[in-house]
C-alpha cells in the first residue's frame, strides 16, 4: 500500500506561492509622423544603394534627388547630380509642374482663388496656371472676386498662365455691347485690361534684362 501523508502533515504543507506582480512594460509612444519618416528613411537607403550600384531607371534618381531637396541635404544632392552627369551624360533635372487653379462651370465668389494663394504659386518653380476652359457662367460674386484677383495680380511679378481667359472676356464684352452687361462686368473687363497692360510691361522688362 503506497505511503500517504497523515492529515497532520497535510495540514502543515504550505501551498502558497510568492507571486511577483510586475507592471506591464510601458510601450514607447511613437509619433506617427516620426514612424513614417523612419520608414521612408529605410526606403530611401534602399534606393540610394541601387543608385550607387548603377541603377539605370531614372525614376530612382529623381526620387532620391527630390528627397534630398525636401530634406535640405544639399551635399548629398550635389553628389548625386555629379554622379548622374557621369552616368547619363546629362544634368539631373526634376520637373516641377505649375500649380493649377481650375475654375468650375459656374464660378461663385469662393471659387476664385485668393491673391495670396496665387502669389505663392507664382513664386514656385513651376509657376501658376488658371484654367478658364470649363467656365460658362459667373455669379455676381464670382465676377467681383475675379476682378479683385486680376487687380491684385498687377503687383505680382511672377507670371500666371491664364488659359481660356481671353475667350471668356470676349464673351463678357459681347454681353456688354448687346446691352446685357452690368457694372460688375464692366469692372471685370477694366481689371482684365489693366492686368494685360501691367504684365505686358513686366514681360518686356524681363526680356530686356535677359538679353543684357
Amino acid at each position: 500500500m503506497p505511503a500517504t501523508l497523515s492529515e497532520l502533515e497535510q495540514s502543515n504543507l504550505d501551498f502558497t506561492e510568492t507571486v511577483m506582480v510586475q507592471e506591464p512594460e510601458a510601450r514607447e509612444v511613437v509619433d506617427p509622423t516620426e514612424r513614417l519618416l523612419k520608414h521612408l528613411d529605410t526606403v530611401i537607403d534602399a534606393i540610394a544603394l541601387r543608385v550607387e550600384f548603377g541603377a539605370t531607371d531614372t525614376r530612382l534618381w529623381r526620387l532620391l534627388a527630390g528627397f534630398y531637396l525636401a530634406t535640405e541635404r544639399t551635399v548629398d544632392y550635389n553628389d548625386l547630380a555629379r554622379k548622374h552627369l557621369v552616368a547619363f551624360g546629362r544634368p539631373l533635372q526634376i520637373d516641377q509642374p505649375a500649380v493649377t487653379f481650375v475654375l468650375p462651370v459656374k464660378v461663385n465668389y469662393d471659387d476664385v482663388p485668393k491673391i495670396d494663394m496665387v502669389r505663392s504659386a507664382c513664386a514656385s518653380p513651376g509657376g501658376a496656371v488658371m484654367e478658364f476652359g470649363a467656365v460658362r457662367r459667373l455669379s455676381t460674386g464670382g465676377i467681383v472676386a475675379l476682378s479683385q484677383l486680376l487687380s491684385g495680380l498687377n503687383h505680382v511679378t511672377g507670371m500666371v498662365q491664364m488659359r481660356g481667359l481671353d475667350a471668356f472676356i470676349e464673351s463678357i464684352e459681347a454681353a456688354i455691347k448687346s446691352g446685357q452687361g452690368t457694372k460688375e462686368m464692366q469692372d471685370l473687363v477694366s481689371s482684365y485690361r489693366s492686368y494685360v497692360t501691367a504684365h505686358t510691361a513686366l514681360r518686356e522688362e524681363y526680356d530686356a534684362a535677359a538679353c543684357e
